[in-house]
């Protein structure tokens, strides 16, 4: 039910602005448990397991956290399940201070998510928004390593999928993510959102998406 997962993504967003606001972390492990802390409080659980990836180790889709230390580009990707319906947001931060070339690598993937946002249009096929992410992308699709994006609901994954060979059709009232990324040797990053289907698509998850440098 929409109502639900506007909520569940209305924590996310209060959650991401607390981490931040609140951020003495060291650790990708500290990172998670806060989050985690954070979601008892709004009476929620975790939609799926938390990642908090920073350095090269950013460059895994999956980076589970470790005790690894907080350094470079970090990538945040949590969710709230609030009553069964799912949320799914990821940011990527900068523990640091970036070069020029990786503030305009972070504005480059930043600039094609907000694209893709604006080209969904029911009726089409989410194949072709995945295609288009890969040709925005240019030479850098080759780190591209996952869909486009997925479908959430009382699941985390569910259909539709935003894949080169998805049949799914783009249609009203679905509920998708978003989420170009690059993973690099030493570094990757994703930005993603939640997103209602209508003919003017409505992001879901609103935390900022300037790239926050701590």
């Amino acid at each position: 039910m929409l109502k639900y997962t506007k909520i569940a993504c209305n924590i996310t967003d209060k959650i991401f602005s607390s981490l931040i606001k609140n951020w003495n972390f060291k650790t990708e492990k500290d990172v998670a448990k806060y989050i985690r802390t954070q979601i008892k409080k709004y009476n929620a659980t975790q939609a799926f397991r938390t990642i908090v990836a920073s350095n090269k180790r950013s460059r895994y889709i999956h980076g589970f956290p470790t005790n690894n230390r907080l350094k470079g580009f970090t990538i945040i990707d949590f969710g709230v399940s609030y009553k069964k319906y799912k949320s799914d947001m990821t940011r990527t931060i900068y523990v640091g201070k970036p070069s020029k070339k990786e503030i305009n690598e972070y504005n480059n993937i930043l600039r094609i998510q907000k694209k893709l946002i604006y080209l969904i249009k029911p009726g089409n096929y989410y194949a072709d928004l995945d295609i288009k992410a890969r040709l925005l992308l240019k030479k850098d699709k080759i780190y591209f390593a996952h869909g486009l994006g997925h479908g959430v609901g009382k699941k985390i994954h569910q259909p539709p999928w935003l894949k080169p060979y998805s049949k799914d059709k783009i249609k009203l009232n679905d509920i998708i993510t978003i989420e170009p990324a690059i993973y690099k040797k030493d570094h990757g990053i994703r930005i993603e959102d939640t997103v209602f289907v209508k003919n003017k698509p409505v992001i879901l998850t609103k935390s900022t998406k300037k790239l926050i440098i701590i």
